[in-house]
């Protein structure tokens, strides 16, 4: 289901940390790999919203490395540091495991290259606070900064995770704004069977939907901002995510009934 909203015209900080305990504390957890200058222009404007912000220090070389270290222990937000660096998945769950140590029942996990708006956290926070146990999935709508290659390639995977969703229907799957029910996700990714670099969103989200675990949309403008960069390997990251597939699609058989059972929102 997608959800609709008006943007407010100026963005009111949100109420999160240590709000309703126990029941919807949430927080943002930022992958940082190689964006660490966009990411340092982001923090700031961040920290409008009012929440407890986690970065993931994601292997990135000194001396940026300790730039941003430096300028996340000043906002006093958290950091955590890979020595090496793991993928985007790798860090997503030392982001999580994190967030649940401090206290934290959902993650709004954000992409560091500054291509969303972040002005649709709003709609994440307040849609999560009245669906405390469904993900909000973003679906990204784009511009005409887009290139076609980057647009049109998506849709493979919209293709495929419909086949492991069992409908016809397109979800996007692979846009990195999502609201996570903290518990729900580490369980998942505690089972070892979601990727750890660029496979990771589109299968955390299909292994959480199988594990009973629903899910909501909402639209969230993409903007590619000129000079930036991606680290999606082309060769490698695809493999991954085509392996992905297989395993989830042969995987789906044992997940029919329960698929079958659920509405499918």
């Amino acid at each position: 289901m997608m959800y609709n909203y008006r943007r407010p015209p100026e963005q009111a900080p949100i109420r999160g940390d240590g709000e309703e305990a126990g029941e919807f504390r949430p927080c943002i957890v930022v992958p940082c790999y190689r964006h660490v200058e966009p990411l340092m222009r982001l923090l700031p404007e961040l920290l409008r919203f009012g929440l407890k912000i986690i970065v993931v220090d994601d292997g990135n070389r000194e001396p940026k490395a300790s730039k941003l270290r430096e300028q996340v222990n000043l906002m006093n937000q958290v950091i955590v540091r890979h020595e090496l660096n793991m993928g985007k998945g790798a860090a997503v769950h030392s982001g999580f495991k994190k967030a649940a140590e401090l206290g934290f029942t959902h993650a709004l996990q954000i992409d560091a290259d500054g291509q969303h708006d972040l002005r649709d956290i709003t709609a994440f926070i307040n849609l999560g606070r009245q669906n405390t146990d469904k993900i909000i999935n973003g679906t990204p709508v784009y511009d005409s900064s887009v290139p076609l290659c980057r647009k049109l390639g998506r849709y493979m995977t919209h293709f495929w995770v419909g086949v492991e969703l069992g409908t016809g229907r397109v979800v996007d799957t692979m846009c990195g704004m999502r609201l996570y029910p903290l518990e729900q996700a580490l369980k998942v990714m505690n089972s070892g069977k979601v990727g750890r670099r660029m496979d990771f969103d589109t299968g955390i989200f299909v292994r959480m939907y199988w594990s009973g675990v629903d899910f909501l949309e909402v639209p969230v403008n993409v903007k590619y901002l000129p000079g930036n960069y991606s680290n999606f390997k082309g060769f490698s990251d695809n493999v991954r995510i085509s392996l992905m597939h297989t395993r989830l699609c042969t995987e789906k058989v044992f997940h029919y009934r329960t698929i079958r059972k659920r509405e499918y929102l």
